[in-house]
């Protein structure tokens, strides 16, 4: 052992202490003094194990000291750093970095220490004095041994210099994670649940999408690039998957409006290429799936598709285009279906996403449909009937035509939901071998009991009528007969209160709009319906208390209603409404209309 001992210190690395001990034991500069040692410089400056027990040895210092400030070797560019796995990128190598402050110091104090830290790729920022480290790039094959006496000459004033040059900051909260991390201090849960070089690559990776966009390469970023990209990336990766989640769905909200179908490596850019291409320990972490299930949720890809090496086994998302191909539709339609239905928005771009499970119900839906306008014809309904049934929720419609023009009109419905109707009807019938005078069919016996159509076939539904017949052969509602003297006496209980059609009509706003007020109730701005029950309970009439419809228009109004109140068009009550910021009590985005509570509207403003 080497006498006089000279002490290790608890800030330096095994290379700083071997170039301490040249000088005092040997007079000699850091290379020759190896050599004598009989220590390998190249193992020394990859901290191989060997080389650390063999400077231990000849130095008298504790082996654990010197590895605890040591990445040491364990396979090829992989590097144990105080229990921590790292990969060569993780580390400074091959720059000598160092804070000129902190070398100035040393130097009055007679020799330079090399920081632990300094070999750190995230440590950029001097923590005592918060300047920007410098960065020196090799030029020698030796220059990886970070002799400081050497590779930096400046003394005294040129060090000053160098400091009042360097770029003042505080250390990112990404280096202040690092560096309290290896020294044994718990951080955020998620950060801390990867591998150290996994949590840095993730955060600093992120930063780069956030602050300087997809399209960024990563080569051309400096070191105060990479600082800057840290502290962005580590505001998201600290809280964990929700932080990291909200930047990646910021990220391609970006993209919403974009043309054409734009994929994950078009969004993502730099991002995605680097974990799909990670270089750390061939594994990314927890980041990549996270990335992945943001992809796969919001971007439709075809079964099969590959996203970060993980291959999709069905289609989850489909756009108009590949739905249409997959369903055999024309893609025009079945656009204006989605829109309708409330699935995609007007004007939706090509890459709009939908669920595969939805757009196939729907293009199913589709392909059962029988269109209205002949539905009277086929089925042997009337048409007001079939307003009617609409208006009452016994049929679904499905709108084709697109919202705002006037094929909004057309309107088509599902064969199923037609059969499963008819089927309940005849259900309740007795077959009939030929006509009779006394039994009529649902329209001439609602006509008799002044009463609409559908208001009979509740009746039937519900079992309030005990004479019931079907004509052998026919089929349809047409092939119905009831006795109008049944209907008659059981009119008044069928019809208390106002039917749907009357109640949304006295309202003046649309069927669809009336039972989305409905479907809202107890809310504020709801309304509340009446079921009448029968001798069927599995069927109820749906009607409305006149003094709950009286009430709610007292109360509430929109444009339409105001514009016929006051004469005026209804573009030019919603202009004033909005130049006044009169805002609705419930918008037409959560129910189909614009609701105002009549006692907020100053009729001065429509005068």
């Amino acid at each position: 052992m080497l006498l006089p001992f000279l002490p290790f210190d608890p800030i330096e690395t095994p290379l700083s202490y071997a170039a301490r001990l040249a000088p005092h034991h040997a007079a000699k500069p850091l290379l020759p003094f190896l050599r004598d040692m009989e220590i390998g410089p190249e193992a020394l400056a990859s901290s191989k194990p060997e080389a650390l027990a063999r400077l231990a040895e000849v130095s008298g210092a504790p082996l654990d000291d010197l590895r605890r400030n040591a990445a040491v070797r364990q396979g090829k560019r992989t590097y144990d750093l105080r229990g921590e796995l790292v990969t060569a990128e993780f580390l400074s190598n091959p720059y000598t970095v160092f804070c000129p402050a902190c070398l100035a110091e040393d130097d009055l104090a007679g020799r330079r220490h090399g920081r632990w830290y300094w070999a750190l790729s995230v440590v950029r920022t001097c923590p005592h004095h918060e300047i920007a480290l410098v960065r020196q790039a090799q030029a020698a094959w030796d220059d990886k041994l970070h002799e400081l006496d050497r590779r930096v000459p400046e003394r005294g004033g040129e060090l000053q210099a160098m400091s009042e040059r360097a770029v003042q900051r505080s250390v990112s909260p990404l280096q202040n994670y690092v560096q309290r991390r290896l020294e044994g201090i718990a951080g955020p849960d998620w950060l801390d649940e990867q591998s150290l070089d996994q949590a840095t690559r993730a955060t600093e990776l992120l930063g780069v999408l956030v602050a300087y966009g997809p399209a960024q390469k990563l080569p051309k970023l400096t070191s105060d690039d990479w600082d800057h990209a840290g502290r962005v990336g580590f505001e998201f990766t600290s809280r964990g998957e929700d932080g990291i989640r909200e930047a990646l769905e910021t990220q391609f909200a970006k993209f919403d409006e974009a043309p054409g179908t734009p994929g994950p490596r078009k969004i993502f850019g730099c991002f995605y290429n680097a974990l799909a291409h990670s270089k750390s320990l061939k594994e990314p972490g927890d980041i990549a799936r996270i990335l992945r299930e943001v992809v796969t949720e919001n971007i439709a890809l075809p079964a099969g598709t590959k996203v970060l090496g993980v291959e999709l086994t069905e289609r989850r998302l489909h756009t108009v285009a590949s739905l249409a191909k997959e369903q055999g539709l024309d893609s025009r339609t079945l656009s204006n279906v989605l829109v309708a239905a409330g699935v995609i928005p007007e004007r939706a771009p090509a890459h709009f996403a939908i669920p595969a499970d939805l757009g196939r119900e729907i293009a199913g839906r589709m392909k059962r449909t029988v269109n209205v306008v002949s539905l009277w014809k086929d089925m042997d309904f009337t048409r007001p009937l079939v307003d009617q049934l609409f208006a009452d929720r016994l049929l679904a419609p499905i709108y084709y035509g697109r919202p705002g023009t006037k094929g909004r009109t057309q309107k088509a419905v599902d064969c199923e939901e037609i059969a499963m109707l008819v089927g309940k009807l005849l259900a309740k019938a007795v077959d009939l071998g030929a006509e009779t005078d006394e039994l009529v069919a649902v329209s001439k016996a609602a006509e008799k009991a002044k009463v609409p159509a559908v208001t009979v076939v509740h009746m039937i539904l519900g079992g309030f009528l005990a004479r019931v017949f079907r004509l052998a052969g026919q089929d349809g509602i047409g092939a119905l007969r009831v006795d109008p003297a049944e209907v008659k006496r059981n009119a008044a209980v069928c019809s208390l209160g106002l039917s749907p059609m009357s109640a949304f009509g006295a309202l003046k706003i649309p069927r669809d709009v009336g039972w989305h007020l409905v479907d809202r109730h107890p809310q504020e701005v709801s309304l509340t319906i009446e079921w009448i029950a029968g001798p069927d309970e599995n069927h109820r009439i749906p009607r409305f208390d006149p003094k709950v419809i009286a009430d709610f228009k007292a109360l509430f109004t929109h444009p339409s209603r105001i514009a016929e109140r006051y004469d005026r068009q209804v573009g030019e009550v919603i202009g004033r409404l909005k130049r006044k910021g009169i805002r609705p009590i419930l918008a037409k985005a959560d129910v189909g209309l614009n609701f105002y509570r009549s006692s907020d509207l100053d009729p001065d403003l429509f005068t």
